[in-house]
């Protein structure tokens, strides 16, 4: 037996005891086989930690069984805008950590207006939504994934604020919100954040404060209340699931709504050290099957619908090894696209046993 972060979890693993949500739902039954919508679905319930058994691990990825979502790095890093999008991402990063460490450790001031302007500089870079979801793909994971993870929700916020058609102002308020949404992470000690084998249940209880944590800092440096808001509030789900006061629906701020949806997309489709990103469409699934109740649906359907049509035209490597390009969005089931191989036509809504395994 042993003890999984989430987070390191692969395809082909069993679970041996029942997974149960922190409201207590059961999630999993004991001896379900891992699969990556189960992941994602793990990752929507905020289950840290699941129980495995000690099963042929190795044998499982030499077949081939926990093959992550790719993307062709070589062609992204081709591409003209590729470079001055990695210079001011990378000088960025060292802003946002060096600022946020500061406030935790130094008691310094708020500066919410640079850290804006200079996350604001990387999206001038592209005026493509799918070039910085395909860039962000390629960036290496860094030794504190809190700071590029924070910055990662942050883009992504930028982008969803303006499919939204949010105003200029909303939109700053909510790229802010998700470069501050995760500050009390640093206020938790690194022997439990990065701690490798199972929380004790105090041990979970502390995790679970960075976010009353991050509130109150954030609230005695007089923050934006949205901003305040989202550190509280971003893992608040509308069913009243959530944590850490359990609300619902339009108790929850319409910004800690939005770095919600781009919080969880974030951290299952970023490339990590110990896993490859996930498959945008795979966790689009997951959002589809779970995240209706969870989630304010204006906000998600608006979200997958345009992650989805970002990717259309896009050539795909599918599960089954034919290749093709995505021609045609099925409204009902945003996951699974119309794909036109060189001698046929997929429709992946008709067939469960195909997937895209990654873009090219």
């Amino acid at each position: 037996m042993s003890s999984k972060f989430t987070s390191e979890l692969k395809e082909g693993m069993v679970t041996l005891t029942d997974t149960y949500s922190t409201k207590g739902k059961l999630i999993l039954p004991k001896n379900t086989v891992i699969t990556k919508s189960i992941i994602s679905r793990l990752v929507s319930n905020d289950v840290l930690f699941v129980e495995i058994e000690d099963t042929n691990i190795e044998k499982a990825s030499e077949d081939g069984l926990f093959n992550n979502f790719t993307i062709d790095e070589e062609a992204v890093r081709s591409k003209p805008e590729y470079k001055k999008f990695r210079r001011r991402y990378e000088k960025n990063i060292q802003d946002v950590g060096e600022h946020l460490n500061d406030i935790v450790q130094k008691n310094a001031s708020l500066d919410t207006e640079a850290m804006l302007e200079s996350t604001l500089n990387i999206i001038k870079s592209t005026d493509s939504p799918l070039s910085i979801f395909t860039m962000l793909s390629t960036m290496k994971d860094y030794d504190d994934s809190t700071f590029n993870h924070s910055l990662n929700v942050a883009l992504i916020c930028n982008i969803f604020g303006k499919w939204l058609n949010l105003s200029d102002e909303d939109i700053n308020i909510v790229t802010t919100c998700g470069l501050f949404h995760d500050i009390g992470k640093l206020m938790i000690p690194d022997h439990i954040i990065k701690k490798p084998g199972k929380l004790t249940d105090e041990e979970y209880k502390i995790i679970k404060t960075h976010s009353k944590l991050g509130y109150d800092l954030l609230k005695k440096k007089n923050a934006d209340i949205h901003v305040q808001y989202a550190a509280l509030m971003h893992h608040e789900k509308c069913d009243g699931s959530g944590y850490p006061i359990g609300l619902t629906d339009n108790q929850i701020d319409w910004a800690a709504q939005i770095v919600a949806i781009a919080d969880i997309y974030e951290a299952m489709t970023a490339k990590r050290v110990y896993r490859g990103a996930l498959s945008p469409f795979t966790v689009i699934n997951n959002f589809e099957e779970n995240g209706l109740r969870k989630y304010n649906p204006k906000f998600l359907l608006t979200f997958l619908e345009n992650v989805v049509n970002s990717y259309m035209n896009c050539k795909v490597k599918l599960s089954n090894g034919e290749e093709g390009d995505i021609v045609y969005i099925n409204k009902v089931s945003l996951s699974k696209p119309l794909v036109k191989t060189k001698d046929n036509f997929i429709d992946l809504s008709k067939h469960s046993n195909v997937s895209i395994e990654s873009i090219l």
